[in-house]
């Protein structure tokens, strides 16, 4: 939370300590101030002359506070515009190659993350969050209703690759686009012409977590940064409600911790040479983000674990991407 109107009056460390801090506890903080300074005051300094001061300085501070307009993130001109695309909010990437993968430099690496290799991605559409248990319900009327608010931002677990892949279908009919998956002979296939939204890619999750960064993390390679921008097990016990920590450089939420991500690929080992973005169709599959029950090991831009798509896990969620308009009827040409 960044408080512009105390920008030139408090030194710049005591701010960006005030911006890592929830709402909740910038009020806390700021009533033991009020409170320390305003007893020290009638403690050392004569009453009534303090008490008119103190009341004075608190007036000024509510009015500055009152009038200011708190934010939540950095100003970023490079960030892409959220836009609204049917029930998601999501931001358009452009294409680009990047570097995949851990270096051999990078002592927290683990060996499924090698080699390092360049891998070129297609302009896409993302989610700024994974999917929620408002909206997963709202699409699938097969599980109970939403009993609070709160509950409803969380981002929905307890949901198998197969049944994340149903949701996606589902949305695209609802929202008038065609649905990119069919199943044939117990496999699915995906159509990469279709406008429907779908899992992403191992390659376009990682692209899109990176954020053209090239650190462990998209802030950086310091895990001690975590605390400002993901949920993993140094700072909480459950999942939480999304888009309540920093999103990264391209204003995505959530993509270092709070849930594991489905991806579309098969889990296979990397290969050395430059590749598409666009994977094989049966076998485990890849989950990546890390979550609240996982080490900052487990959070970085390149972790990557294989799960059994048949089954749920209480820390795995999705979100979804789809291909932009304009890219579609490029496809089709």
């Amino acid at each position: 939370m960044n408080l512009r109107f105390l920008h030139h009056w408090c030194p710049q460390q005591l701010l960006n300590g005030l911006d890592r801090l929830p709402l909740p506890e910038v009020v806390v903080t700021g009533i033991v101030l009020g409170c320390g300074l305003g007893g020290a005051g009638f403690y050392y300094l004569e009453a009534p002359g303090w008490a008119v001061a103190w009341l004075a300085l608190f007036a000024v501070l509510g009015w500055l506070g009152y009038t200011a307009t708190p934010i939540f993130d950095e100003p970023n001109p490079t960030r892409p515009r959220p836009v609204r695309d049917g029930s998601l909010l999501m931001v358009d990437l452009p294409g680009g190659r990047f570097l995949m993968g851990s270096p051999d430099s990078d002592n927290m690496a683990h060996d499924n993350e090698k080699p390092q290799h360049e891998v070129a991605v297609s302009s896409f559409r993302i989610a700024i969050t994974p999917v929620t248990v408002g909206l997963y319900r709202a699409i699938i009327p097969e599980f109970s209703a939403v009993k609070s608010e709160t509950e409803a931002r969380l981002p929905v677990t307890g949901v198998a690759w197969f049944d994340a892949v149903e949701f996606c279908n589902r949305l695209s009919k609802q929202a008038g686009y065609r649905p990119c998956y069919s199943r044939r002979f117990g496999r699915w296939y995906c159509d990469w012409r279709a406008d429907g939204y779908r899992l992403p890619t191992e390659a376009e999750w990682e692209y899109a977590c990176r954020a053209g960064t090239t650190t462990r993390y998209s802030f950086g390679d310091d895990p001690a940064g975590l605390d400002a921008y993901g949920w993993y097990d140094g700072n909480s016990n459950t999942v939480q409600p999304v888009a309540t920590k920093r999103a990264n450089p391209w204003g995505l939420y959530d993509m270092h911790g709070n849930v594991w991500e489905w991806c579309w690929d098969k889990y296979e080992a990397y290969s050395p040479s430059a590749r598409s973005s666009q994977q094989s169709t049966s076998g485990w599959r890849v989950v990546r983000g890390g979550s609240f029950f996982n080490p900052p090991e487990f959070l970085r831009s390149a972790s990557r674990v294989d799960f059994d798509p048949e089954l749920w896990f209480w820390n795995v969620g999705f979100r979804c991407v789809r291909v932009p308009p304009q890219q579609v009827v490029r496809l089709s040409d």
